[in-house]
């Protein structure tokens, strides 16, 4: 495998949504909570409530906690797109997908109708990032990205247009992660890369854009005619990723000594487009001790060999990518 805390708006509407997917996946991978073939009242209310609750604290505790204290401006857009060679934007569909899957699969546990359980969830996750990209409008140093909303709607509408047309997930937004080993650069390099992505796995995990990789995984058999002689759980994978980041747009930064002077790194950003094969574990027959690991990797990607175009270093293989 190659080895290829200051919390920002980007990381916090991240770590809310994971939030929200995690709550949902939690009840669906539980054997005990299988889903209701009928609407079942008592778990319908325990999901508006549950719900609306923790949309409720999510949101004020981000207004309260973050937000109120850089909201000085009167409301504003911002272009965000050059920044992060647009990693951000692929994490923002991938959460939108993955938050209104996961509520959706909660919403049927509860027996709710499908096409209601579709709407509310996909409702529910899309307007709880339309407030944060609010909230980040009123802010000094941010604005409302018109990209963000963007990318949240393609999420969206990938989850929503498969229910409607096919009644499945043929097509799936996942996320992989490869901690990058700080030690391979030199020390104004690593103290840069601490301070923007954190020192720790879990930091990193939810902010280092160069261990992150974002992933389109097809399911070969529900899009090939369901034939007999295509394994229902093989997926075929497309990935983006990038590395050398060190800024948003350009690897220069203020010296955290002394602001007036500026550093810089020779490290050439590069994008990394990537072929890889997955597995649904959706589609598998495993045994009833396994069955949670199909909430897991309904959200990450199995780790597979894999091919990559580096806009900086051409072709490449890994024997095993994640």
């Amino acid at each position: 495998m190659d080895f290829c805390l200051t919390i920002t708006p980007s990381s916090l509407k991240k770590l809310s949504l994971i939030i929200l997917i995690f709550a949902a996946f939690t009840c669906n991978a539980q054997r005990f909570l299988n889903n209701s073939d009928t609407l079942n009242k008592a778990r319908r209310n325990v999901i508006i409530g549950g719900t609306s609750a923790l949309y409720a604290a999510t949101t004020f505790g981000l207004q309260f906690a973050w937000y109120q204290q850089y909201q000085n401006r009167k409301f504003h857009f911002f272009n965000d797109w050059p920044g992060w060679q647009q990693m951000d934007k692929a994490g923002h569909a991938a959460t939108a997908y993955q938050a209104g899957l996961g509520l959706y699969k909660i919403n049927k546990w509860g027996g709710i109708d499908d096409k209601k359980a579709l709407w509310w969830a996909v409702g529910t996750s899309y307007s709880f990032q339309l407030a944060v990209e609010m909230m980040d409008g009123f802010s000094d140093g941010w604005g409302f990205s018109m990209y963000d909303l963007g990318f949240n709607t393609v999420g969206s509408g990938l989850l929503l247009s498969q229910e409607l047309a096919w009644h499945e997930q043929r097509v799936q937004l996942k996320y992989s992660f490869t901690p990058i080993n700080y030690n391979q650069y030199n020390p104004q390099e690593q103290r840069r890369l601490r301070n923007l992505y954190g020192s720790t796995i879990f930091e990193q995990w939810l902010k280092d854009y160069n261990g992150q990789t974002y992933w389109l995984s097809a399911n070969i058999w529900s899009l090939t005619g369901k034939s007999e002689k295509v394994p229902k759980w093989l997926n075929v994978a497309l990935g983006y990723s990038a590395n050398n980041l060190l800024g948003a747009e350009s690897n220069t930064w203020k010296d955290p000594d002394d602001e007036t002077k500026l550093l810089s790194s020779n490290l050439i950003p590069e994008r990394q487009f990537l072929l890889s094969l997955d597995i649904d574990l959706s589609k598998a027959d495993l045994p009833n001790y396994l069955n949670w690991t199909k909430s897991i990797f309904g959200i990450v990607k199995f780790p597979f060999p894999a091919l990559e175009w580096n806009t900086q270093r051409g072709l490449r293989g890994h024997i095993l990518y994640f």
